[in-house]
């Protein structure tokens, strides 16, 4: 893991436009940000194998209101969240 990887999750706050950016950010260092129906939030990819940023994650999901795929298009469509 690149040190510029952990810096997406320097600036995180408890808003929308920080969660966003987060994401563009992890998204930026090739992170696949995946919505995972079974935990009703957004993953990384790497959380397979590796659980170390599913807390931020979570934080991530509920500060953007992502319970559902639903929500996480609306959220896609404010904020272009898979725009890489």
């Amino acid at each position: 893991m690149t040190e510029s990887f952990n810096n997406c999750f320097l600036h995180l706050k408890n808003d929308e436009e920080s969660a966003a950016e987060c994401i563009h950010c992890l998204r930026k260092h090739g992170e696949q940000v995946l919505f995972d129906r079974d935990e009703h939030r957004l993953k990384l990819g790497r959380e397979k194998y590796d659980a170390r940023y599913a807390g931020e994650m979570k934080a991530i999901s509920e500060t953007l209101g992502i319970k559902s795929l639903e929500d996480y298009e609306r959220m896609d469509r404010k904020y272009n969240l898979t725009m890489y």
